[in-house]
């Protein structure tokens, strides 16, 4: 399954092989305005969540995800930021 955004659509391909040679694809388009929805418009956690790594993107344009560095300086940025945003909590072992 792949899932691709193209502005405010959510794309979602599911790809299937059947006896080795014949492969089928169907593909299932939702519109849920994610490029643009504020967080209190936002329904659910996942499109706050969504809108909170959108937002955070948007002030961070200096990092660049083919450096390893730069990776997870953004994993640690989205981690943080969740948590801040109280969509996550950090749980003691």
């Amino acid at each position: 399954m792949q899932k691709v955004r193209k502005g405010k659509v959510l794309k979602t391909i599911i790809c299937s092989k059947h006896d080795g040679s014949l492969e089928t694809s169907s593909v299932f388009s939702e519109i849920d305005n994610l490029d643009t929805k504020t967080i209190t418009e936002a329904r659910d956690n996942y499109e706050r969540t969504f809108i909170k790594i959108r937002e955070m993107l948007e002030q961070n344009e200096q990092f660049c995800c083919d450096d390893e560095s730069d990776r997870l300086s953004l994993a640690q940025s989205i981690a943080d930021m969740l948590r801040k945003s109280n969509l996550i909590c950090k749980e003691e072992r």
